[in-house]
């Protein structure tokens, strides 16, 4: 005869609930599916979840725009709306760049409300362990530049669809390291400067008086920080602008790393005048 064990019922139903526990865990709206990519399948800039690398060899660089000076690359499919979605509400990313993880957490410029208003955003943040990113996304592109130990890494768009998921936009990352020498090095895609005149009323309508001097700006909460000659030789764009004028100059990358590093969300004053100093990326 064979004897019932009188601990198995009881296993069984320990079993069944600890399944049906793992199953609202995995289930549960709002959780993040784990990233279960190897190190040899993720891309030189790879986002946890988002990412999807492509075969490059299929694709003719020339047809996708990448630059003859960049001589090694990764294709790769971003979840951009996910992305969007992630920073704007203040959550950071998991970013792999090169192999090592770094976390962005996200401070949204909010300078430039025409291109927030189409669903285009740009983010600024320090990466933990050190270095700096800048981001830009909208419902089908991802444009990025990470800066750590003195390498840039880039993520730009090929502006081409994927054959895999045609309503996603193909992009492609490298480093500062595989731009050949002698060829012109590839920048991040439209950085463009913005300079407002403080004092010559052209953000009155936004609330900017032009009469205001430093003590008004610190009242209402501003940081004002100088803007000198000597800060000008590093910031040629900048510079042009304050002497000749013109509207949303480009810029280049360390340029623009140095207003988000200085100047972003401040008054800049310069020879008795203030201003506001950012740009955009479209």
């Amino acid at each position: 005869m064979i004897q019932k064990n009188p601990l198995l019922p009881a296993l069984l139903l320990v079993a069944v609930v600890t399944a049906l526990a793992a199953g609202f865990a995995i289930f549960e709206p709002g959780t993040e599916v784990a990233d279960t990519t190897t190190p040899q399948e993720r891309a030189l800039v790879h986002i946890d979840s988002f990412t999807e690398k492509r075969d490059a060899s299929a694709w003719d660089p020339g047809d996708l725009g990448i630059p003859s000076s960049v001589r090694r690359y990764d294709l790769v499919v971003y979840d951009t709306q996910a992305i969007r979605e992630r920073l704007l509400r203040d959550e950071p990313l998991i970013v792999y760049i090169a192999g090592q993880p770094y976390v962005v957490d996200p401070q949204e410029s909010l300078q430039d409300p025409e291109s927030r208003g189409v669903g285009r955003h740009s983010f600024t943040s320090t990466l933990a362990g050190g270095g700096e990113a800048l981001l830009t996304v909208s419902d089908s592109v991802f444009l990025a530049l990470f800066r750590i130990g003195g390498v840039e890494y880039y993520v730009e768009s090929t502006r081409q669809h994927d054959t895999v998921s045609p309503e996603r936009v193909v992009h492609y990352v490298y480093s500062s390291a595989d731009v050949v020498p002698e060829g012109p090095p590839a920048m991040l895609s439209g950085c463009f400067l913005t300079l407002y005149n403080i004092s010559n009323g052209e953000l009155e309508d936004s609330g900017y008086p032009a009469n205001w001097v430093e003590v008004d700006f610190r009242n209402a909460g501003y940081e004002v920080v100088p803007l000198t000659d000597t800060d000008l030789a590093d910031l040629p764009t900048v510079n042009e602008t304050l002497q000749n004028g013109g509207i949303e100059m480009p810029l280049s990358d360390d340029e623009a790393v140095r207003i988000v590093r200085d100047y972003r969300g401040k008054i800049v004053e310069y020879q008795g005048s203030y201003y506001l100093i950012d740009f955009i990326v479209s």
